[in-house]
């Protein structure tokens, strides 16, 4: 996609209006959370104006607000610029202020990104921005998140795709993803039968591994577009011009960790391979983003003309794979083995929690596919549900979720194992739970008519 010309005056006009000189900044400067706002504010000022005009499926970037607070004061920005706003607005949307949550909102009408900013900065973002050519993490975060949000609101999904791993893990798909990260990470610096070594390895782990390229290939569309979507708004962010000595240089140091990372779970893989092939295309002047929009993985859309090229395995990678995958899934069985138990209980009680119930941002560890279950098994789940007259809240659980008819309505269930004795109603009519991993304080559940261990939270 040749987009330099189209965005070589709008950026001039930006940076003029902005005061962004990236070659006249200080070699230090102080952050505080008065300063890091304002980097905030002339990153999106900046960048989100070009990144409207840098493809139709990014012309949202045009009218997004982003919104974000530390729970004491609170500031809205966009394409337009920014100031502080009032607090107590903001806090009747119910937002979670810890550093790096997220969630959608209306703002006056319009769409919004919120992100949290936390009590206070981490230290290492703090340190990070003393760099002034330095773009404030929330603002790489929010640009992805809103991407998500509203870039891929039309997009079209496939049936059957999901972001889980059949469990035990095998490392045979992993070594062949983390080969084609390697060899199109090797084309972007220059090697001229990069993309072709990547491709034996594409084809192979698309003949060898169909069921998981037909899971995968939603997040590698979702997360792939949406890193290489941040680290485009990155690089606008410091005035950077497309297609300059300067994008590339700094683009490549972006992607160089790819290389450096060995990724065990195909979900991971995917944000890399999007960056990397959504790079490559671009320039070979592809417009990829509609296809990718309408159903195409951004790795298929590179390689999948590209003949192919047999090239050996790394034997030392492909060791380590295995061997950190063994550990994975002993620590996944380790998981595993206490919710399970509690899971299959004749006597437990499965609690039914809505996808609509959750609050803000979630963290998820990883998603397993066992065979003898029809529910997914998500470890590592940090994750807030706010419900009419209640709360509940996962730390690091492991649960199981469901597509299902229950509870009056299909809808994803998240579905929390407890023991007969952790399901006992108190003298108000109430469930109420303290574990390690659960915290619930909720209207006593209704029975469920379709499962007698199963029960509905009351939204």
């Amino acid at each position: 996609m040749l987009i330099a010309r189209m965005f070589g005056i709008l950026l001039l006009v930006v940076l003029a209006a902005g005061s962004i000189a990236v070659s006249a900044a200080p070699s230090k400067v102080q952050v505080g959370t008065d300063a890091y706002v304002r980097r905030m504010i002339e990153a999106t000022r900046a960048a989100w104006p070009a990144l409207a005009e840098f493809n139709e499926v990014t012309h949202v970037f045009a009218d997004i607000q982003l919104l974000t607070s530390n729970g004491r004061r609170a500031w809205l920005m966009s394409a337009h610029g920014g100031q502080e706003i009032d607090m107590a607005a903001v806090r009747v949307l119910g937002p979670s202020y810890e550093y790096k949550s997220f969630d959608k909102f209306r703002w006056q009408g319009r769409p919004a990104v919120f992100v949290g900013m936390g009590e206070a900065l981490p230290e290492d973002e703090v340190q990070r921005l003393e760099d002034p050519q330095a773009v404030p993490e929330l603002f790489g975060l929010a640009t992805h998140e809103a991407f998500h949000f509203y870039a891929e609101a039309a997009w079209a999904h496939h049936p059957g795709a999901e972001r889980s791993i059949r469990y035990p893990a095998v490392a045979e798909p992993r070594l062949y993803r983390n080969q084609m990260i390697r060899h199109l990470l090797a084309a972007v610096q220059g090697e001229a039968d990069g993309m072709a070594r990547a491709s034996y390895w594409y084809r192979r782990w698309l003949g060898e591994h169909a069921d998981e390229s037909t899971r995968i290939r939603n997040t590698d569309r979702s997360e792939g577009s949406a890193q290489y979507v941040e680290l485009i708004a990155q690089l606008l962010a410091l005035g950077l011009r497309p297609e300059t000595a300067e994008w590339q240089a700094l683009m490549l140091k972006k992607l160089g960790p790819s290389s450096q990372t060995e990724f065990l779970a195909a979900d991971h893989e995917s944000y890399a391979l999007g960056a990397l092939a959504g790079h490559l295309l671009d320039r070979r002047g592809v417009n990829w983003l509609p296809r990718v929009a309408r159903g195409e993985m951004p790795v298929s859309i590179l390689l999948g003309s590209v003949p192919p090229l047999e090239n050996p395995p790394d034997e030392s990678l492909g060791r380590r794979l295995r061997k950190a995958i063994a550990e994975t899934n002993r620590q996944a069985e380790q998981a595993f083995e206490p919710f399970l138990q509690r899971f299959n209980d004749p006597t437990g009680k499965h609690l039914l929690v809505p996808q609509g119930a959750m609050q803000g941002s979630f963290g998820l560890g990883n998603t397993y596919r066992i065979a003898t279950l029809p529910e997914k098994i998500e470890t590592g789940v940090d994750a807030r549900f706010a419900l009419s007259d209640g709360r509940i809240d996962l730390r690091t659980a492991t649960v199981a979720s469901r597509i299902k008819e229950d509870c009056g309505r299909e809808d994803f269930y998240w579905i929390l194992a407890l023991t007969e004795a952790e399901f006992e109603e108190t003298a108000e009519g109430r469930l109420r739970l303290e574990r390690d991993d659960l915290q619930l304080d909720i209207p006593y559940p209704l029975k469920s008519t379709q499962d007698p261990r199963s029960w509905c939270v009351q939204v």
